[in-house]
Formats: structure tokens, sequence, C-alpha cells
């Protein structure tokens, strides 16, 4: 008999801020950028082996939680409420803490990406509506059997991208290992937001279209392959692409083959990027600014522009014009994502890079993560990862299963990805050690 996996829930409870939040720090006010983002979480899950550390599971999730309440003193917005989709109440409500224990080890997850599985390391369900209200940051530790463990973090999009929430578990994790050194914990600036982007009282929340009947597969792009798939798009157009550039082009290519193939017809393909506008701004805003600092540039091929140059030249087109007139645009348009485009015609698709993201170096007392992934959550949506030695980078594919049956055989992305491979090492004796 298979035994099932399981993950209990052995106690959830709310832990508040070190001390209370002055008065004339208690309404943060929300930026049109925070306000036209849909009510969903962040997520991240970050799993750690024992390895050769003198800490448990147990004691790090001990550990974790004594840190968070010092933690949440310094991001006291994490710990409030949002109201009308116009303010965070900073009031102390405090943040979700849960301790969980899986039946089984670490290795059974590192060995196959499993999309349903890694929900079961989310405190909520990514799509919650309560991202718009509270709690706006939950945590889930999951001790595995070998002593292994999993954070997953949950905060809300409402008022963090992925680079505040990657700040946020830096400073968490360096409270953890040195409490009483505060001049080691990095501490989070908050920019008047709301005056670089004026709010719009008027907007109301909004939850992304989730799409049902889709599949998630992972797909790794090692360093050697990066290099030989950057020599193939590299053009007169763009004689220097980046590596997400070549990375997204054949993605895309071969999202817009198998679209072609399951509907029998050719569609204009449109994307939307992602792009960090920290660095956009006058004067440019520091990474520990927390807060939605994240627009999107998009990306059109025709029926005819198929080839990986091509895309690349549309990619860098729309990227370029995007660093020209993107902030004015949203100002404008008070929108950072191009809605109701999908339909008979038109295939569209998110491409979201946090490869960049510092993830892991989050420490938390048992060494970097050996792995660090997010559970897709949207048809047609691409994130991409760094893999573990910063020299790949993982790319998490959501498709409707249809499309996926022929994306995930395309024999040009096979010639350079690598679909699913083990997170555990090559050699046995050191696989060993995860499933102790």
């Amino acid at each position: 008999m298979v035994r099932a996996l399981e993950v209990e829930i052995l106690a959830r409870e709310t832990i508040k801020p070190s001390s209370p939040t002055p008065h004339n720090l208690r309404n943060f006010k929300l930026s049109l950028l925070d306000q036209i983002m849909p009510v969903e979480y962040t997520a991240a899950i970050l799993f750690y082996s024992n390895n050769g550390h003198h800490a448990d599971g147990a004691e790090m999730s001990q550990r974790l939680k004594a840190a968070l309440p010092e933690t949440l003193k310094n991001f006291y917005p994490f710990a409030g409420i949002i109201k009308d989709n116009v303010l965070v109440e900073c009031n102390d409500n405090g943040a979700v803490f849960v301790e969980a224990r899986a039946n089984y080890p670490l290795s059974e997850v590192l060995q196959q990406h499993d999309h349903k599985l890694l929900r079961e390391f989310l405190p909520i369900e990514i799509e919650s509506t309560k991202a718009g209200s509270g709690p706006l940051l939950l945590t889930q530790v999951t001790i595995f059997k070998c002593g292994g463990v999993a954070v997953g973090n949950c905060l809300s999009h409402k008022i963090a991208d992925g680079c505040a929430a990657s700040f946020l578990a830096k400073s968490w994790a360096a409270t953890v290992l040195d409490p009483g050194n505060k001049a080691k914990v990095s501490t989070p600036e908050y920019v008047i937001a709301a005056s670089l982007f004026p709010p719009d009282d008027s907007l109301e929340p909004h939850a992304d279209v989730t799409g049902q009947n889709y599949i998630t597969k992972r797909f790794v792009f090692h360093a050697s392959k990066i290099a030989q798939l950057k020599a193939k798009v590299t053009s007169a157009s763009v004689p220097k692409p980046t590596r997400v550039e070549a990375i997204v082009a054949l993605i895309w290519k071969c999202t817009i083959t198998a679209s072609r193939s399951t509907r029998g017809f050719p569609r204009v393909s449109l994307t939307a990027h992602s792009m960090n506008l920290r660095r956009m701004v006058s004067p440019p805003l520091p990474d520990n600014c927390v807060g939605n600092f994240v627009g999107d540039f998009p990306a059109k091929a025709t029926q005819r522009e198929i080839e990986l140059q091509d895309l690349v030249h549309q990619l860098r087109k729309g990227k370029d014009e995007f660093c020209k007139n993107g902030l004015q645009n949203i100002l404008e348009k008070k929108s950072s994502l191009i809605h109701g485009v999908e339909g008979d015609a038109v295939d569209f698709y998110m491409y979201s890079d946090l490869s960049r993201l510092p993830m892991y170096d989050t420490d938390f007392g048992l060494g970097k993560p050996v792995w660090v992934t997010i559970p897709n959550y949207m048809h047609n949506m691409i994130m991409l990862l760094s893999t573990r030695n910063g020299e790949g980078i993982e790319a998490l594919v959501s498709l409707s299963e249809e499309d996926m049956a022929l994306f995930e055989r395309d024999e040009e992305l096979l010639a350079f990805a690598d679909p699913n491979p083990s997170v555990l090492p090559a050699a046995n004796h050191s696989a060993r050690k995860f499933a102790a």
C-alpha cells in the first residue's frame, strides 16, 4: 500500500510587533501601483536540509517565531489591515505563524516538482481574497521527517512586490541569526510612493483571472545551454541579448507553436513582462524600499514573426519603449497591464523574471536553501527563478493541458531546457542526506 504524503498543521497563532507602531505612522497610504495590483498573495517556498547543522527543524521554527515580533516592528505595515483599497491601517493586528509537520522526508519534494504538493507548504491560498484586507503576512514552517524544513511565506501583493518580499525574508533571517545585533539587520525604507504614483481612490480592487484546466511544468536552463541559446538569438538588431531575453524568446516561440497546433490557425501572440521600477524613477529608489514598484511592458508577435531573433527584437523594442514612456503611461492609463486582450484572435502570456532576487541568500540557521520555488497559480503565466548556483534559470510554465502536451515535447525547447530535473545532488551518497 502506497503511503499518502500528508502535511499536518500543529499550531497556528498570530504574532504581533515587539512594540506598538507610533501614532504618526498608523496610516500608510497606498500608491496607484498598490491599488492596481490584483488581490492575491506573493508566495515563495524555501527548502532547507539539516546536513551538518546543530539546530534541527523544530529549533529553527522556534527561532523564526521568536524573531518575528522584532521584524514586524520594522515592517509595521505588514502587521496591519487594508482599508477600502486606499490605505493600510497599521494597527499591529499581527502576522500569522503556522507550524506544520510532514510525514515524509524532504527528498520526496526535491526529486520531482509537484505543483499540487507545493501548495501544502503555504499557510493560505495565493488567490485568497484576504490579501485585500488582512492578514497581510502569513508564514508556514513545515518540518520533514529528516529534520529538513520548508518555509512558505505569503505576503499581500497589495502592499509588496517580489523585491519587497525578498527583502523581508533577508531582514527576518538576519534577526534570527543574531537577534541582539541590530546593526546587521537591514531595515526597510518607506518612501512616499503615493507622491510618485498618486492614488485614485475610485479604483476598485480586482482579482486576477487565474483560469482553469491549466498545468504547471518546470524547465531548467543550465549555464552552458544558456550560452548556446544566446549565441543563436544574436542578431544585428540585438547584438548582445540577455539570458532572460534568450530564454523568454524560446519559450514564447514554443507557446506560439503549441497554440497554432491546438487551434488549427495562427493567432497574434501578446506578452506582458514585469519590470522593477525602482531604478527608473528619479532619483532612483533603493532595493530596501518596500511596496509595489512594478510595471509591465508589452511585446507582440504577429502570425509571421516566429523566428527567435525576431522575438528577441520585439522584446528589446518593448523594453526600450517602456523605459522611455512606461511611467507616464501607467499614470495616464492607471493600469500596469494590458487587460481584456485575450479572445478568439489573441493569445496573452505574462512573464515575471525573479531570477535576480537573492532568495538563495536567506539563511534562517540551517544554511542556504537547497531549493527555492513558487507555486504557480495562473494560466499562460511564466515565472523565471535562479538556480541554486546562480548560473542557471528555472522556468515555471503554466499552460492549458492541451498546449502543455505539445509545448513540453517541442524539440527546439528540449535542445536547451532540462524538463523537471531532480533538485537532489547527482551522487547517491549526497542524496541520502535528504532522505534520512
